[in-house]
């Protein structure tokens, strides 16, 4: 199982901007108001600050997953504990993005469908792609599927730019200061900063040594659309609907008119939300039933698919509203522990022990 490094830049740029546009949003605005832009350039740096991180851990032992060189780096039982670290992201994020994802649908365009019948249908969909082919079948539907979600949103910008009324983001920092600008820049880069997954994704490179610039040019790029099309949604419907609505980006798409008959273009954000949520759910089932597999020794990995399958529907099925689903996650787990620990202070672990163990074994040698 092997992929490009252009297959790598589209499975982290589609796995990143679909999510971060839909579900940020709201939060970061309630933190950071009309200075969400500033907290969106903050957030991009602290995701080119993690891909650098991740990257340089990679390259420490090439063609090795987490799996293998985190216990190569901190030894079996350290090593083991940060491999039970991730495996928990891994497990708890597919319920959750499966369950906002399902919320979504049905508030957008299946009201009447019963929550299980869409949970199916994308599980189904994932399992089939990632049993398949793996991570390599995955590889080449990011591959078709990412340029459709760049031309998806830029659709839906250019047919906003009417809509857009630069004065609702004034006052610049006025109303705000250092402390809430940072606080609504963790959301996004909570999000972006799944570039952390190419610790996984690097040992299945054809070159290993090449994918490093793949994955900043894929953050770099998700980062950049994310802050222009967050701009914009914010400058068209203000500063005091946003924290209001679960899904402005989706809201804003609503009120597109030009030339009086092209209007309602909520169907390409559903295109661009549909497609995005299911890269990122195969993504994460391949890694989840990969590493599973190769941490407790069993043979085939792709038996574990169909195990996890129905673990993922169940978990999903346990928040009892949306705000369960999306803010409880993301406030109480994903940014006060996911990205200080699993995207920053682990892999910086991993990277100053990493660079000493082989200064020492270059010295001895």
């Amino acid at each position: 199982m092997k992929v490009t490094g252009l297959q790598v830049f589209w499975m982290i740029f589609t796995m990143e901007v679909g999510m971060t546009l839909v579900m940020t949003l709201t939060p970061g605005v309630q933190a950071a108001k009309q200075d969400l832009w500033i907290s969106l350039l903050l957030a991009g740096c602290m995701t080119l600050g993690i891909t650098a991180l991740v990257t340089n851990v990679a390259q420490l032992y090439p063609g090795q997953d987490l799996i293998r060189f985190s216990q190569a780096i901190l030894g079996k039982w350290i090593g083991g504990i940060v491999v039970i670290v991730y495996l928990v992201q891994w497990y708890t994020i597919l319920p959750i993005v499966l369950r906002q994802f399902t919320d979504a649908i049905q508030i957008m365009i299946l009201p009447l469908t019963p929550k299980t019948a869409i949970m199916l249908i994308m599980i189904l969909l994932i399992c089939y792609a990632t049993y398949a082919g793996g991570i390599v079948s995955i590889a080449r539907c990011s591959e078709v599927l990412g340029p459709v979600v760049i031309l998806m949103i830029v659709l839906v910008l250019a047919a906003s730019v009417n809509n857009v009324d630069a004065k609702n983001l004034l006052p610049v920092y006025a109303d705000t200061g250092a402390m809430k600008i940072f606080k609504g820049s963790l959301p996004s880069a909570s999000y972006l900063g799944h570039s952390v997954e190419y610790m996984m994704l690097a040992a299945f490179l054809y070159q290993p040594a090449s994918g490093k610039r793949y994955a900043y040019w894929a953050a770099a790029a998700a980062a950049f659309t994310v802050l222009i099309a967050m701009t914009m949604t914010l400058m068209t419907i203000g500063v005091n609907l946003s924290p209001k609505l679960w899904y402005p980006f989706f809201e804003m798409s609503r009120k597109i008119s030009v030339l009086g008959f092209v209007e309602n273009l909520d169907p390409l954000t559903v295109i661009t939300w549909v497609t995005s949520v299911f890269v990122k759910l195969a993504i994460y089932l391949f890694i989840t039933a990969y590493g599973t597999a190769e941490f407790l020794g069993i043979k085939n990995w792709r038996n574990l698919v169909w195990w996890i399958a129905p673990v993922i529907i169940g978990f999903a099925l346990i928040p009892q509203n949306i705000s369960q689903a999306t803010a409880n996650y993301l406030l109480n787990y994903w940014v006060p522990i996911a990205l200080p620990v699993n995207m920053i202070g682990l892999p910086l672990l991993l990277l100053v022990v990493g660079k000493i163990k082989n200064r020492g074994s270059q010295a001895s040698g």
